[in-house]
């Protein structure tokens, strides 16, 4: 079974423009997301229009502030407090990577972690790892977005997550052990990745290497989220997963383009909208 994140980001983005419709005519608040994005990175760039085009097309407004040829520290905390103060604005996203000389463990700590929807705020992983309500990143909860919608059960699973990054890795190996899976992290210094992989009923890849897990390294008939996106010299784009080799083993993959990516941003305005509620109910 292909995986494809198609359906599933159409699904989310219509629960989404229901609930903003609904929030403006029971309170007549519009969810505003404040974007804020240092240097020229293309794909940041490419990022934040395709978020642009997302949010206009479920009636959330984005107010983008965009420095191109950079800005210091100081001034980057206070324009996020400053925004954090707003109360026009419901949700704050800092565009990641930043530039080098910009520290993002400072710059994320001064967003208010309840307009934090992008789940990166210290407040927010804690709430994670206490397993209390909070804004969870996006792309992982885009990774059980997907496997929800099709179907996989998580409860009992061997679940393997390779990689563990803040973004991606670390999250959501916790949102698999609040689903009840047995979950294993591998990294860069796992000895012998294959023997852990060939465990897992459910696979994720989040780890930044091209086409790292190939077919003899999965089981049988396991479920399998690549999450990663690598272009290669060729100009085209691969997961961190062999596909090819992969599929034909594997009982379900995610197809890279098309499928976790796309519900990156769809979960991003799922986090604005519960944010703009939360805000609208004080």
């Amino acid at each position: 079974m292909i995986l494809h994140g198609k359906p599933v980001q159409e699904r989310v983005l219509a629960e989404v423009k229901a609930g903003v419709d609904r929030l403006k005519q029971a309170s007549g608040v519009t969810p505003t997301l404040g974007v804020v994005l240092i240097g020229e990175d293309p794909a940041s760039q490419i990022y934040v229009r395709n978020k642009k085009r997302a949010a206009d097309s479920v009636g959330i407004v984005s107010r983008d502030c965009l420095y191109p040829q950079g800005i210091a520290q100081r001034e980057l905390n206070a324009l996020l407090r400053a925004l954090s103060a707003d109360p026009a604005i419901h949700g704050i996203l800092l565009q990641l990577p930043l530039p080098k000389g910009l520290d993002e463990t400072v710059a994320l700590a001064a967003i208010d972690p309840e307009k934090d929807v992008d789940g990166l705020h210290p407040t927010n992983l804690g709430r994670l790892l206490a397993g209390e309500a909070g804004t969870v990143p996006c792309t992982p909860a885009g990774c059980l977005e997907i496997l929800d919608h099709y179907g996989a059960k998580l409860e009992g699973a061997e679940a393997v997550v390779v990689g563990r990054s803040r973004l991606v890795g670390k999250p959501l190996a916790q949102l698999l052990l609040a689903r009840h899976a047995t979950v294993t992290t591998c990294h860069t210094r796992t000895r012998d990745l294959g023997e852990h992989t060939r465990r897992a009923d459910v696979l994720c890849v989040a780890a930044g290497r091209p086409r790292m897990i190939t077919g003899d390294m999965v089981k049988e008939g396991a479920w399998v989220i690549d999450v990663g996106v690598n272009r290669l010299d060729t100009g085209k784009l691969a997961g961190d997963v062999d596909f090819d080799s992969v599929v034909t083993r594997a009982g379900a993959i995610t197809p890279v383009p098309g499928g976790v990516g796309l519900l990156t941003v769809a979960m991003l305005l799922k986090n604005t909208l519960a944010a703009a509620q939360r805000q609208a109910a004080r």
